[in-house]
């Protein structure tokens, strides 16, 4: 249970990062927003689900 905070705090970050990325995308690159969750959404839903199951 030690784990716990550090996983939830580097998900968080993970995924205020690719929020980052997802915006960059779709102003830089002239991305639609869904082409940008389909790229951002697989990395936030994996991280999530890594940080629960280890801790």
């Amino acid at each position: 249970m030690e784990a716990f905070p550090v996983l939830i705090v580097l998900a968080v970050a993970v995924t205020i990062m690719e929020v980052f990325v997802a915006v960059y995308l779709i102003k830089k690159h002239d991305m639609k927003m869904w082409q940008s969750l389909y790229t951002s959404l697989p990395v936030v839903v994996i991280v999530w689900v890594v940080a629960f199951m280890y801790s």
